[in-house]
């Protein structure tokens, strides 16, 4: 059994897999063996188990060992667990995680990796629509906010930009996914402009996936104060326990851009 994944017109990928074993409302999980298993929304593959810990530790490790002494994190569309998981990494921290599918979260049990994390006491599951949530969060109420947004359509950019920088604290920061530079570049584009309207320095940074279009996926990092390359917490990085990907030389290299790119994207970056 194959699972085909559109990408563009001129290009689809597909994966081998062995058997579906979750399908709820759009949601679904699929063992594949070579990837482990495939979680998929709405018939977007979002990741495998084998290519997690890239996703999930750039995500969560380069928002937090950017920030000097972050304590409050927000991570919206988090119901999987898995960027929740990363953060638990760092002593001293609260995290809340709004998720506007309920599905995710029952996905997240038979995927089996992170769901455990969204039972610990330092984590807080809130199943709401997420602009609602955004809209009615207290202003300066946290230190980085972290959106798993998967190039997801409903969310208004500059709309929802304006929310976080209102509920972020003085010295607050923000991640989003940002789409792929190859296959979307003017949906990257409007990321980055969404961010540029709210914040002091605006810089997007890359990972690599096994199973998103093309295997080269940008997020997008939006700060009040701290800089990402320049402020990165050493120690925080490369001391902290239990990364398997993530460190200060990863940390500092994914902001690399060729200077094609950084020309065509110059109006859109400030650092």
């Amino acid at each position: 059994m194959w699972l085909t994944q559109g990408v563009v017109d001129i290009v689809k990928n597909e994966y081998k897999v062995k058997e579906k074993v979750f399908e709820q409302g759009g949601v679904e999980v699929y063992n594949s063996g070579y990837f482990g298993k495939i979680i998929v929304s709405n018939g977007k593959a979002l990741y495998c188990e084998h290519d997690s810990m890239i996703r999930h530790e750039i995500a969560a490790h380069t928002a937090m060992c950017s920030h000097e002494e972050p304590k409050r994190v927000l991570v919206v569309d988090g119901g999987d667990g898995a960027i929740a998981a990363e953060l638990l990494k760092h002593k001293d921290i609260t995290i809340d995680v709004v998720e506007r599918d309920a599905n995710i979260v029952d996905a997240a049990k038979v995927f089996g990796c992170y769901d455990k994390a969204l039972e610990d006491e330092r984590v807080n599951l809130i199943i709401e629509d997420t602009v609602q949530f955004l809209g009615n969060a207290k202003d300066g109420a946290y230190d980085i906010v972290i959106i798993n947004r998967f190039d997801e359509i409903y969310l208004n950019d500059k709309a929802v930009m304006a929310h976080v920088n209102r509920i972020l604290s003085e010295k607050g920061l923000v991640v989003m996914d940002a789409s792929s530079q190859l296959f979307d570049m003017a949906g990257h584009k409007e990321v980055l402009s969404a961010f540029c309207c709210e914040f002091k320095i605006v810089m997007p940074f890359r990972y690599t996936s096994m199973v998103r279009p093309g295997g080269e996926q940008w997020f997008a990092l939006g700060s009040k104060f701290f800089h990402p390359t320049a402020d990165v917490n050493l120690q925080r990085a490369d001391l902290t326990d239990g990364f398997k990907w993530y460190n200060s030389d990863i940390h500092v290299s994914q902001f690399a851009l060729p200077t094609a790119t950084f020309n065509l994207l110059k109006a859109y970056i400030k650092r």
